[in-house]
């Protein structure tokens, strides 16, 4: 029983920090299209660099 509740409470906080690790990454692309020069992808940029 108590393994139970452990595992529970593991999986509750793994589940809590990937939310928390999208809301991060969410925000980071906000900063970084905000940063980005209007009509610029630096995605597509470095693909297109990459294959030169």
């Amino acid at each position: 029983m108590a393994a139970d509740t452990s595992e529970e409470e593991l999986l509750r906080s793994i589940a809590e920090v990937e939310a928390r690790i999208q809301k991060f990454r969410k925000k980071v692309r906000a900063v970084l299209a905000a940063a980005q020069p209007e009509g610029q992808n630096p995605a597509t940029e470095n693909r297109s660099q990459s294959r030169g």
